[in-house]
């Protein structure tokens, strides 16, 4: 049904999203690349970067394992240590899951829906910008680091260097993955405009819709890379606004331009890291 739909949109008004989504997965292997460093996981781009996009179509595969078994199975085999590699995963999935819910406190006051049924709507406002500043505090504190990962911050073990946590760095991670998300939104609403061109869509309940799909796709761990749990809070939460035959389709397509995307990146990286290796060899 999706493809199908398709016909009625015009190709190259879903290449815009699909080079988003390519930005959006590019930015994300930067910032694991930059857990892996945060970890002392020295390993180059070049290597982690392969990595990544393979890893990153295993998400598809039923399990949940092989996103991060198949990691941390090649960096070992690299000598680098199992565990730094396992919590550099996690790193990644902890500043997601925090970045989509500190963003969604943001926008939680400026969204139209059921605000007006809402008693003390301001006081919901107001909790949802505290805890969204409570939330950025956290993970830029290089205390909170410090205390969950303590075995490698006291001293030095099986001789790999104690991990110093640095505001900094923390702070550029953050960035990194919100800047990725906030692209991963820009590419949805450009999806559902190509469909929609009569729609007023780019504003707070937009960006508050998919971004609270996009968490709970995070949370949902036995669905893999999400799928099917993200778009049913999508078709959901868009039915109250949108009244179009095609909105499921419309739902489903920014996961399948994702998909492309993603499939699209893995294929760069393959021909990228072949070249490198020719201009090395001669």
């Amino acid at each position: 049904s999706v493809i199908k739909d398709f016909s009625q949109v015009s190709a190259a008004l879903l290449l815009l999203p699909v080079f988003l989504f390519l930005l959006h997965t590019l930015i994300t292997c930067s910032a694991w690349h930059k857990s892996l460093l945060l970890f002392g996981v020295q390993e180059s781009f070049t290597k982690t970067a392969p990595l990544f996009a393979f890893s990153t179509l295993t998400k598809y595969v039923p399990g949940g394992i092989w996103h991060a078994g198949s990691r941390v199975f090649v960096l070992s085999t690299y000598g680098h240590s199992k565990l730094r590699v396992l919590y550099s995963i996690l790193i990644e999935m902890v500043l997601s899951v925090s970045v989509s819910a500190i963003l969604i406190c943001f926008l939680y006051p400026f969204i139209c829906l059921y605000q007006g049924e809402i008693e003390n709507a301001v006081v919901f406002d107001v909790f949802a910008i505290v805890v969204g500043l409570f939330l950025s505090a956290c993970i830029v504190a290089p205390f909170f680091y410090r205390v969950v990962f303590a075995r490698y911050t006291s001293k030095e073990i099986h001789g790999l260097k104690k991990i110093e946590f640095r505001i900094e760095q923390l702070a550029a991670l953050a960035l990194l993955h919100a800047l990725a998300l906030v692209i991963y939104v820009l590419a949805y609403y450009l999806t559902f405009k190509a469909y929609l061109p009569d729609h007023s869509l780019l504003n707070a309940d937009f960006a508050f819709i998919v971004m609270a799909a996009t968490l709970s796709g995070f949370l949902v761990i036995f669905s893999p890379a999400g799928l099917g749990v993200r778009e049913s809070v999508l078709y959901l939460a868009f039915s109250l606004i949108v009244d179009d035959p095609m909105l499921l389709s419309i739902c489903l397509a920014p996961r399948l331009l994702l998909l492309i995307a993603e499939v699209f990146f893995f294929i760069l990286i393959k021909v990228a890291g072949q070249n490198y290796s020719r201009e090395v060899s001669l």
